[in-house]
């Protein structure tokens, strides 16, 4: 393989998939990047762990075509140490690769391109179509509330549907959940799916939503889309010439539908910012443990306390917007916190029940999203 490429072209094309590489795998190759010729004008760039994989191209003037896998870091070093300008890449005997940008010069080993694993395709499957911008904002809405804990690959992730013409995300650890949904305009057709995407799976699509945002032409960032596919057991994200597959858990959601309270006696109105200022304060004294705050709603008020031994104890009242049924419950702070700062509408309605019945939070005026909380004993 021998080809030339513009320093910027390189290390964005590195920038993309580098990330992806298994540099701590028992797999060696599993550290490198897969550069491999596409005709006479292109240069592919290809990343893996066996779970997730990027490919990404970028334009280049190809003289012997060929492949050869690079460790992904001291490649990436390389390219952004080069000076500005043309990058020339030649494929030597035994795997190695020499680097030239000027006067400058590298040479580092590398593994020969066919051994590298087999990446999915999605062949010819067909992409639903969505902003970034809302395909982000489903992200922020719900990814604070997947598990962490990988022994429950069930919940460790994000449930992605589409259903007709609304693409749905929802999350849960078996604390809280959120669900967001984003509903197409009229001529935008959503592709029937559903599928559980790893919570690794979803940081890499995070990184995706700003690249298609980046890259996209100045005063058009709002109009960058991401195309969403499923195949042969992975999910693809696909932006430009980039695309990011990740193999689908092979789980199990729960039955998310139940969690959800159908209706509550009382319905709490207050300014979010308020709200989040408070349960910061309140949160200074609480358990480090439960992170439990109290909340006693009555008419026209919302007192939130807390108290622990070993600091001392707070409260603050808060004029609201309710007229019910006086009522006394704990929530973990935090998973309240969580659910509001992803929110961006200033007010927001807190749904009740008993003592022991989860809450629901929601932007008031509007029906996309919900976040369900477990109470705490009090």
């Amino acid at each position: 393989m021998h080809l030339t490429i513009s320093k910027r072209e390189l290390v964005r094309g590195l920038s993309r998939t580098q990330s992806v590489a298994d540099r701590k795998s028992s797999m060696p190759i599993l550290s490198n990047i897969l550069l491999s010729t596409d005709g006479q004008k292109t240069l592919r760039f290809a990343a893996t762990d066996l779970y997730l994989s990027v490919t990404s191209t970028a334009p280049a003037a190809v003289e012997t075509s060929g492949t050869v896998a690079l460790p992904a870091r001291t490649l990436f070093d390389i390219a952004r140490s080069l000076p500005e300008g043309e990058v020339t890449i030649r494929a030597q005997d035994l795997h190695a690769a020499e680097i030239r940008a000027g006067k400058v010069r590298f040479k580092i080993p590398g593994q020969p391109g066919k051994d590298f694993p087999a990446l999915p395709s999605p062949g010819k499957v067909e992409f639903a179509e969505l902003l970034a911008d809302e395909l982000g904002r489903l992200i922020t809405l719900t990814h604070y509330s997947m598990s962490t804990d990988d022994t429950r690959p069930h919940l460790a992730g994000a449930l992605f549907i589409g259903d007709g013409k609304i693409m749905r995300m929802v999350t849960t650890d078996g604390h809280r959940l959120s669900k967001a949904e984003h509903k197409q305009g009229d001529g935008a057709a959503m592709l029937s799916f559903e599928m559980l995407v790893p919570a690794k799976g979803i940081h890499e699509l995070k990184r995706l939503i700003e690249e298609a945002k980046s890259s996209a032409p100045k005063g058009e960032e709002n109009a960058a889309r991401i195309g969403i596919a499923t195949a042969g057991g992975h999910a693809f994200f696909r932006q430009r010439d980039e695309i990011l597959s990740v193999k689908l858990a092979d789980e199990q959601f729960p039955p998310y539908n139940k969690v959800i309270p159908k209706q509550q006696d009382r319905r709490v109105v207050i300014q979010r910012a308020r709200l989040v200022e408070a349960l910061k304060r309140i949160s200074l004294v609480a358990s480090d443990k439960s992170g439990s705050v109290r909340f006693h709603v009555a008419p026209g008020a919302l007192r939130i306390g807390s108290e622990n031994p070993d600091v001392g104890e707070g409260s603050e009242e808060l004029d609201v917007d309710f007229a019910g049924e006086p009522v006394e419950i704990g929530f973990n702070a935090r998973y309240l916190l969580d659910a509001l700062n992803a929110i961006s509408e200033d007010d927001v309605a807190i749904e009740l029940g008993g003592a022991l019945d989860p809450g629901v939070i929601k932007p008031v005026g509007v029906t996309d999203f919900i976040g369900v909380i477990m109470p705490m004993r009090i």
